[in-house]
């Protein structure tokens, strides 16, 4: 009896002790990242810590401690300062796009206060269906808020106010905002709502 109380003993903690891994962060999604960090000028060196093999350790990216998966990057520029902006889109946009799809379990995203050009927010940010926490707020971006936004389903947060001087506008077809069933917070404040005023209390 002894001996299986210290067979199970050892088993147990051998069990406990591989919950408790921490894993570094994995090669695909090592190289997404360098293919991100490719798409700005970088001017205040935000992703200077952006190399070596464990992502994990990089400043912005967050990590989920079971497994190694990037789950948040919390790039927030600097906001009403004398500073640049901290990243500055210098790559076709879509590329930033398609380096965040290859983070399958990304669920927080912070763009804010960057500087996106002018272009229009990728349709393949609503491919990220994991995402819980999305803010494109002062990050200048214009044009239309693509509809497939309304694929994130798992949202709780969505910030798109203040795009480059009210730049941003959703057109007649509002109603993929009634698709983000998650929803606890939305911010548009400063985007032209004027083209979908009468399917506003629709959606709603």
């Amino acid at each position: 009896m002894l001996v299986l109380v210290v067979v199970l003993f050892f088993g147990a903690a051998e069990f406990c002790s591989s919950r408790n891994t921490s894993f570094s962060c994995i090669e695909m999604e090592i190289e997404a990242l360098l293919k991100f960090k490719l798409c700005f000028h970088d001017p205040s060196h935000m992703l200077s810590s952006w190399k070596g093999n464990d992502c994990c350790e990089w400043k912005g990216v967050g990590c989920d401690k079971n497994n190694g998966y990037v789950i948040s990057l919390q790039l927030r520029g600097s906001a009403f300062t004398n500073q640049q902006p901290q990243l500055c889109l210098i790559d076709d946009v879509e590329e930033v796009g398609s380096s965040l799809l290859k983070l399958r379990y990304l669920e927080h995203l912070d763009l804010s206060n960057n500087n996106f050009s002018g272009n229009l927010i990728p349709p393949s940010f609503g491919l990220m269906k994991q995402l819980m926490y999305l803010n494109l707020s002062y990050a200048q971006f214009r044009g239309k808020i693509p509809g497939e936004l309304g694929n994130l389903t798992r949202l709780h947060v969505l910030d798109l106010s203040q795009n480059y001087h009210g730049g941003l506008k959703v057109d007649d077809d509002i109603q993929w905002i009634s698709h983000l069933c998650s929803l606890q917070r939305l911010d548009m404040s400063g985007v032209h709502l004027s083209h979908a005023s009468s399917n506003l209390f629709q959606t709603a």
